[in-house]
């Protein structure tokens, strides 16, 4: 039986979009194959690294004071040095849980409703606890139970690299600080985070090359450069939002508007 001229443009149609939903989600399957070839080495470089700092302290315990006070300094280079391979590596795996998975856009689903505050909790307390010795208040300012569509770990991901800079940047000489973070709504299924810290700022060139990879101001004191550019990449690519830097006269100030 012949085809009608509808039927061929409908046939075809149908095979164009097969093809397509297949090329949109080759990238991801790629993606997820690479992720599982990389857990293995990466998890199991974390593991032996995380044995490393008990390593040290086993080795000063068996030199004798003399000796001890000689290689003080390398035995610091080494303490810092095995702290930035852990902190790197953590991001590595923590990265690579997230990104491993397919995302709910690529796969045509609707992301999940999320709890904005109790998701970001966690990931705060975390970083927190981090560095015992600050007296580091954070104050979430959301309209009650603010349910936004959007992807958890990418949230946590955000907002807790920004409090891991405010602790290891903003607060640095001092002992003490205060975070704010406020949250609302805005029309269109969008929505407007601020993140506030009183900490020290940021200098002319912080502002300029805040997002640079590997740029930080305490390089050889714990910092990496590479959290910044997480969160721009997160923010503009993962959730397809905007991200700004502001500058007031006191600390920080960095705004996040994205779809919900």
């Amino acid at each position: 039986m012949a085809l009608t001229d509808a039927q061929t443009t409908r046939t075809a149609s149908s095979a164009n979009a097969a093809r397509t939903d297949q090329s949109d989600a080759a990238p991801d399957l790629r993606l997820r194959r690479l992720v599982h070839e990389l857990n293995t080495p990466v998890g199991v470089s974390a593991m032996a690294a995380s044995m490393l700092p008990a390593q040290i302290d086993g080795l000063v315990d068996e030199l004798d004071p003399p000796t001890l006070l000689r290689i003080a300094p390398l035995l610091d280079e080494w303490r810092e040095t095995v702290a930035l391979v852990q902190s790197s590596l953590q991001l590595c795996v923590h990265v690579l849980g997230h990104s491993g998975r397919p995302s709910a856009r690529t796969l045509g689903e609707p992301l999940p409703l999320i709890d904005l505050q109790a998701t970001l909790q966690p990931a705060i307390a975390i970083q927190l606890a981090r560095r015992p010795e600050l007296a580091v208040g954070c104050h979430m300012h959301f309209a009650e139970a603010l349910q936004v569509h959007g992807d958890s770990g990418v949230w946590q991901q955000v907002v807790g690299n920004l409090v891991a800079n405010s602790l290891l940047h903003g607060f640095a000489g001092r002992n003490h600080g205060t975070i704010q973070i406020a949250g609302t709504l805005l029309p269109g299924q969008r929505i407007l985070l601020h993140y506030y810290d009183d900490g020290v700022g940021l200098s002319d060139e912080g502002h300029l090359r805040l997002f640079e990879e590997g740029y930080s101001t305490r390089l050889g004191h714990g910092g990496h450069g590479l959290g910044m550019g997480i969160v721009q990449d997160l923010v503009h690519n993962r959730m397809g939002g905007h991200l700004e830097v502001h500058r007031p006269a006191k600390g920080v100030h960095i705004s996040i508007e994205a779809p919900c």
